[in-house]
């Protein structure tokens, strides 16, 4: 019979040390693998908001202190005139997505639906929105009023 040849201590070692190498390299990969879902979960990375300008008024349809509704393709929209500095609004209810009516004798946003009332700036006064109405950027340029309107909402 053969005899069975038992590596020497010196053999041992490097197949334990090559065994141990490769396991720990699979053990750091993995847990680096995951600490790194871990972090992206923590910080993702968010897509920077483009914004298409989108013709909305001539400066001559809004007269000082007046509230214009325009209807855009991409929403409704309330553009105010005060003090002459225009600013622009979301005309969506941020309750149920009904659209708002100005009330010059108020001074204030109803909203038909629910009865949600917003203030002149936008911010919800009573009622149930959760949240004030959406501001929008706008640009004048050449006596036109353009809205920003976010890209993807923009209807080509």
């Amino acid at each position: 019979m053969e005899e069975c040849v038992q590596p020497s201590a010196e053999e041992r070692s490097r197949r334990e040390f090559l065994a141990n190498l490769i396991m720990g390299i699979g053990v750091t990969l993995g847990v680096g693998s995951l600490f790194m879902r871990f972090f992206q979960y923590l910080y993702p990375v968010v897509e920077p908001v483009k914004l298409v300008e989108v013709l909305a008024a001539k400066t001559s349809d809004i007269p000082s202190g007046a509230v214009h509704f325009v209807q855009l393709a991409e929403g409704p929209v309330m553009i105010q005139n005060v003090g002459g500095q225009l600013h622009a609004l979301s005309a969506i209810c941020t309750h149920m997505g009904c659209i708002v009516k100005w009330h010059p004798e108020l001074n204030e946003f109803i909203c038909p639906c629910h009865r949600g009332v917003y203030g002149i700036d936008g911010n919800n006064i009573s009622g149930p929105p959760p949240r004030p109405m959406g501001k929008l950027a706008i640009k004048v340029r050449d006596g036109n009023v353009y809205v920003m309107i976010p890209a993807q909402k923009v209807q080509t």
